[in-house]
């Protein structure tokens, strides 16, 4: 007797001291979303970065799935040991991702803010000559840009120079003080509230030429039409265009480097309408100035 009571209190000491040597419970682990947003040259670029995890264990797996106006859009298919996901939206739109935080023993899901995506890209859409001396350079709108930042260079082995400045409506700026016949490049970059600055736009380029006019034109003889037009500071060549009348469709006629031509074998008694404009060619490439007025002439 002495011996079952001896045991069953030495059972009963055991259980008391129980909770004592189990293991503490697991903490829940919690994470905070960090949400950023900049330019890349097809369109506005989201990172998504898990920060400040508390509980758990490491090393911690991470899963990112994307959603569009609150619809799974690009679910990720595998948890990986990355803390961030990057990612540029082909759609506009309302934008966030739910993050899925886990360890051996214990996991936790959680949503970002949303954060509003314009998909525009960051691009330089033309750059004309407006004389010898001018290039005028616009680009795209990108929605909820507060400046603009326009560089230049005429080499892309050199380094660029700010040209200037704009505000947030503005979306073209004339640079002025340009040498003729010479190529400049061109880069922007935007600035945003929750943006320091944008990524630089793919290059674009433009050479600043003269404009020309035609000071001759006459039939000296059947079937015949000479033109005679004024040289252009830095063009290396010309574009003849014709028409059969004054707003109708103009087909290229003939291109050349010097500044008259004489067409032959046109229709008698037909009334023709020209006009041209300057070009610079520099190896390759082809920059175009602008189309002179047009010219009217009655075929003898």
């Amino acid at each position: 007797m002495k011996r079952f009571l001896a045991a069953t209190l030495a059972a009963l000491m055991l259980l008391a001291f129980l909770p004592l040597a189990s293991p503490p419970a697991l903490a829940a682990i919690d994470f905070t979303i960090r949400c950023s947003i900049d330019s890349a040259y097809v369109g506005e670029t989201i990172w998504w970065e898990v920060k400040d995890i508390e509980g758990g264990t490491p090393p911690y797996h991470y899963n990112f799935d994307i959603y569009r106006n609150g619809v799974l859009y690009s679910p990720e298919c595998y948890e990986s040991l990355n803390h961030w996901r990057v990612f540029t939206p082909a759609l506009p739109g309302k934008y966030k991702v739910m993050v899925w935080v886990g360890d051996n023993d214990d996991d936790t899901n959680k949503f970002s803010d949303e954060i509003t995506v314009t998909a525009n890209p960051n691009r330089i859409t033309k750059v004309e000559p407006l004389g010898p001396t001018s290039l005028k350079i616009t680009w795209n709108k990108v929605s909820g840009a507060m400046e603009y930042e326009l560089w230049r260079t005429t080499s892309l082995n050199t380094d660029w120079v700010w040209v200037k400045s704009t505000g947030e409506g503005e979306t073209s700026v004339t640079d002025t003080n340009l040498k003729a016949g010479t190529r400049y490049y061109y880069q922007l970059r935007y600035y945003k509230e929750n943006i320091y600055d944008s990524w630089l736009s793919p290059v674009a380029a433009g050479v600043p030429m003269g404009k020309t006019r035609i000071t001759s034109i006459n039939s000296p003889l059947k079937g015949r039409v000479r033109l005679v037009w004024a040289k252009a500071a830095g063009a290396s060549g010309y574009q003849v265009a014709m028409a059969t009348s004054a707003r109708g469709s103009y087909r290229t006629v003939r291109q050349l480097t010097g500044n008259s031509i004489t067409f032959t074998g046109l229709k008698s008694g037909s009334a023709l309408y020209y006009k041209i404009r300057p070009y610079r060619k520099i190896y390759s490439a082809t920059y175009w100035g602008q189309y002179s007025g047009y010219r009217s002439v009655r075929v003898k």
